[in-house]
């Protein structure tokens, strides 16, 4: 378990879904949850994010456009800020901007990158415990909580040292729409998303693959916990037969009762994602997404950790 540094000032004070301004519930309180539940396992180990800067600084630039970060640097305030130049093609901004943001993803992405790096060095699983999520953060765009792209970043990491083709798993309730731009030129990199349709973060609100190596799942209707993980299962084992490594951007607004959330699955069906990615025999790096419930989090993550490490049934 790769822990983010701590940060100040970096709640989300709110977004807008369905055309209403919601309360924000993207803050610290989530990685304290879900960090209770990862220790309830033995095995689970705690590490800083250790990564300097200079790496930070060339895999965001590898990543996002240099005139998105420049916007990014300028923000300097605590207070939010609206910068519609920044919104998702065919989309209004979603979310404010704030300098305790701009850095909580910049150390997302620290954390990401590390937990890439114990991958690449022999572990055979990682968990980047990071907030703000970072699937939804394109190339010079932000939404749905997202600044920069920490799984794209775990990508980029494992690819420069040489630990590729990369299966990409997406687990959130919502399309990888960020993620999706930036892994589309990378040609020994997959990407598997399974989310509610219709797709609410495209302006088509529905998806369509931006290559052969792109797979969508989408679920009209909150699957039962059997029907999501057939689907999990299919997608781990396509990826794993043409990759060497695995990043998993794990959601768990999938579970009832999420305020960002519409399906009703349980927090024990992340035991069987986890089984199934340990199953699939390949390094595994997990990388932090949504999930917002906060009394379930820690059963959804200690969940995770037995499945994926092993322990008793939940």
């Amino acid at each position: 378990m790769i822990e983010q540094r701590p940060g100040r000032c970096d709640e989300a004070p709110w977004v807008l879904e369905g055309g209403r301004r919601l309360p924000g519930h993207d803050d610290n309180r989530r990685l304290a949850e879900l960090r209770r539940g990862l220790v309830r396992h033995a095995g689970v180990q705690a590490v800083a994010a250790d990564v300097c800067d200079e790496e930070l600084e060339l895999t965001l630039s590898a990543l996002h456009l240099p005139s998105y970060l420049r916007a990014l640097r300028t923000v300097r305030s605590d207070e939010p800020v609206v910068l519609p130049e920044l919104a998702p093609p065919g989309l209004p901004v979603d979310i404010p901007v704030r300098a305790g943001l701009v850095a909580a993803a910049r150390e997302a992405v620290r954390t990401g990158i590390t937990a890439a790096q114990r991958v690449a060095g022999g572990a055979h699983f990682a968990y980047a415990l990071c907030r703000p999520p970072g699937h939804h953060a394109g190339p010079g765009w932000l939404a749905g909580y997202c600044y920069l792209n920490t799984a794209a970043a775990a990508v980029m990491t494992l690819r420069r040292r040489d630990v590729c083709p990369v299966g990409v798993l997406d687990l959130d309730l919502h399309y990888p729409n960020g993620t999706a731009a930036l892994l589309a030129p990378l040609h020994d990199t997959r990407l598997h998303s399974l989310h509610a349709f219709p797709v609410t973060n495209v302006s088509a609100l529905t998806v369509h693959p931006r290559s052969s190596r792109e797979r969508v799942v989408e679920f009209a209707d909150g699957p039962s916990p059997e029907e999501y993980l057939e689907a999990v299962a299919a997608s781990v084992d396509a990826l794993a037969q043409a990759s060497r490594v695995l990043v998993v951007s794990l959601g768990y607004d999938t579970v009832a009762g999420d305020p960002h959330g519409s399906w009703t699955l349980p927090p024990s069906v992340f035991a069987g994602v986890g089984r199934l990615l340990a199953g699939a025999g390949l390094p595994v790096c997990v990388v932090q997404e949504g999930g917002y419930r906060l009394n379930t989090l820690a059963d959804c993550s200690d969940a995770f950790a037995r499945g994926l490490l092993g322990g008793p049934p939940v």
